[in-house]
């Protein structure tokens, strides 16, 4: 009998011993641990792949992680050449791939997203597609990527759903190229998803970085992001230095690394008083929404020659400089004229100076140095309203008209000066993704922004408007940054500035009248009021 009460004792001690230790630890109750698997694809290899993908989830899950999100095609591998190609790859919604998850998902009680090439078994399509396992072992998102594989997958429809709800709040998906451009982020938070996951196979090509793309959608939505990119060679792409990233609502990441071998990464996410992702971000972006500028947004321009289609110049070289003048914020007009002479060329130039006051700003004699010098000038000058000008040797020109309705007409006015169709718009409105959008389908080939201060973030949205097949150049009394595209997917010519004086790009207008759009989109969603 003693020795059964010292047992009791020994017992109860152990005990105690362990929810104290247990109670010390870090509270991880304001934070939800998820985990991305950055795995090594084996092309055309799906036993393996399954067999590894379940033992890297079962480890991610054993070290905290409620959900866990892989890469896309992450069964198959990605780079097949065609419908017959890829055909032994398929499989449906409720085949190896889904039993195995859905299996491990009720073992552990986790959320998984997993991808793999769908095939449709009533209409024998192929699809990317993403699939969300519930704690339940239930498939709660299915999601078709809409941006998807010429050569063998059928787009998904623009207005599937694409979301799934969670203790934690609302996550959206949308698959790697459709991150790219900005839309179908935007229809997602739209949806009210906080939290969105990007499935990728996205390996690092020229200067655009796919993370930099990632924090522009998060912080332009107000949304949680998680990329969950691979490593490894595939047929013809080399990912071990491709990058993985989980990106907060305000664009700045909480976690990015890439690994030449498959790994886990961990991150974990904040989460409010109520243990939800918070939305304040998401609401404010929604709110500040001019839908009025987007009703042009469905237009379908004849891409394939859009000089004639619109009646724009003839292409060419145009000169575009941005001057940052010294930290007192005031431009010397002599020193801006001497700037002006020594950097004339053959070309058309384009002067943008930063926001000016009222009585900083001296039309009439930036007007005498534009028919000096053969140049022009975009000025922007505080005010009650922003006004946006283009002075030129012809006079000066508005590029907004306040008295038109925006519902009724676009108030922004493209202003043709040399080889280019210009407008100037405010960085409050250049915030949005659809804006550049609706510029790019009426045939502008340079964006200028002008402000007193331009933030990091301000120049990383700017920047990653050029995906739009538009030039962007922001000036402001702090620094400045012109951006141009070279092809989709291609290189991002860039210059910048952030010591006072002269940041010159000398832009070539072929390349801008060459665009390309997403044509799948729910614009019903992003046309409806707030």
């Amino acid at each position: 009998m003693k020795i059964l009460f010292r047992c009791l004792v020994m017992v109860c001690f152990l005990w105690g011993h362990f929810l104290i230790t247990c109670t010390a630890g870090p509270d991880t109750s304001n934070s939800l641990k998820i985990a991305l698997v950055h795995y090594g694809v084996k092309y055309k290899d799906p036993k393996l792949n399954l067999k590894e993908l379940v033992r890297l989830n079962r480890k991610a899950a054993l070290e905290g992680a409620q959900l866990i999100l892989n890469t896309e095609l992450a069964v198959s591998g990605y780079s097949f050449q065609s419908r017959q190609d890829i055909t032994p790859y398929t499989e449906t919604d409720n085949g190896k791939t889904i039993q195995a998850i859905k299996t491990l998902s009720r073992e552990l009680g986790i959320y998984v997203g997993i991808t793999f090439p769908e095939r449709d078994p009533l209409t024998q399509s192929y699809y990317n597609s993403a699939f969300v396992i519930d704690p339940q072992g239930q498939l709660v998102c299915k999601y078709r990527k809409i941006y998807a594989e010429k050569r063998w997958a059928r787009p998904g429809s623009p207005y599937q759903e694409g979301t799934f709800d969670t203790p934690w709040g609302r996550i959206g998906v949308a698959i790697c190229a459709d991150s790219y451009f900005g839309l179908i982020p935007r229809t997602m938070a739209l949806k009210d998803a906080d939290f969105l996951w990007v499935p990728a196979n996205w390996p690092p090509t020229g200067q655009l970085s796919p993370l930099e793309v990632w924090q522009a959608r998060a912080l332009e939505n107000g949304i949680y992001l998680a990329a969950c990119n691979r490593t490894g060679k595939d047929r013809v792409m080399d990912c071990r230095q491709a990058v993985s990233g989980v990106i907060d609502p305000t664009g700045t990441p909480i976690f990015s690394g890439s690994s030449e071998s498959s790994k886990i990464f961990f991150a974990d996410i904040p989460l409010n008083a109520n243990g939800r992702f918070g939305n304040i971000h998401r609401l404010k972006r929604m709110k500040l929404r001019d839908i009025d500028l987007y009703r042009q947004i469905y237009l379908d321009p004849w891409v394939e020659n859009l000089t004639l289609y619109y009646q724009l110049p003839k292409t060419g070289m145009l000169d575009v400089h941005c001057f940052v003048p010294p930290s007192s914020g005031r431009i010397d007009l002599k020193v801006l004229e001497t700037a002006v002479e020594k950097r004339q060329t053959d070309h058309p130039a384009l002067w943008i100076l930063p926001e000016s006051s009222a009585n900083q700003a001296k039309e009439a004699d930036l007007l005498k140095i534009s028919k000096n010098r053969n140049v022009a000038f975009a000025l922007s000058v505080a005010g009650e309203t922003q006004t946006l000008s283009l002075i030129t040797p012809q006079g000066i020109q508005p590029f907004f008209e306040p008295d038109i309705i925006p519902s009724q007409a676009f108030p922004f006015k493209l202003i043709h000066y040399g080889p280019a169709a210009i407008a100037m718009v405010p960085m409050e409105a250049f915030r949005h993704p659809e804006l550049a959008v609706v510029l790019a389908k009426l045939g502008c080939d340079l964006v200028v922004v002008s402000e007193d201060k331009l933030s990091s973030k301000d120049l990383l949205l700017s920047r990653m408007r050029v995906v739009n097949s538009v030039a962007v150049a922001a000036c402001s009394n702090n620094g400045a940054q012109i951006t141009c595209m070279q092809g989709l997917h291609g290189n991002l010519d860039q210059q910048h500035q952030i010591q006072p004086g002269v940041c010159t790009y000398g832009l070539d207008t072929s390349r801008t009248r060459k665009k390309s759009f997403q044509y799948h989109i729910d614009y019903d969603l992003l046309l409806k009021n707030n």
